[in-house]
């Protein structure tokens, strides 16, 4: 592959993550949703069942992620291994290598753990206060 091909990969991945994200969130806050609205007053069955719909869901699209992301390191790798590399290859280079990425990908893979946390705590131990009066 050519050094415009690695960025056009790379880019690519970038992008797929950030629409993969985006529906993790969406269904977050469905699942937020309908614990306001009914499944705070559900029986345990239902939010079991409720909680195992909403986990194969984000898990199939964790895994398309991960799916991006190995792919995203296999074309900053080949990067890498370019002997004489252009001013913007050498800068995705140098960047995919700085506290950004690094910052970037630990954000990102905490905000998974704070959707799962949240919707567990939601859904399992959290109670809708009364009315007032």
């Amino acid at each position: 592959m050519t050094g415009g091909d690695l960025i056009a990969l790379v880019r690519s991945c970038d992008q797929q993550i950030a629409t993969l994200f985006g529906q993790m969130i969406s269904i977050t806050f469905a699942m937020i949703a309908g614990i306001y609205y009914f499944l705070n007053r559900a029986r345990l069955p239902l939010k079991f069942f409720a909680f195992a719909c909403y986990g194969v869901g984000m898990l199939a699209f964790f895994g398309m992620t991960l799916r991006e992301a190995n792919i995203k390191a296999v074309a900053l790798a080949s990067i890498d291994a370019l002997g004489e590399r252009d001013p913007v290859l050498e800068g995705l280079h140098e960047l995919s290598h700085s506290w950004l990425f690094q910052d970037t990908a630990f954000f990102l893979n905490a905000a998974h753990w704070v959707l799962w946390l949240s919707v567990i705590y939601l859904l399992f131990f959290w109670r809708k206060p009364d009315p007032a009066p």
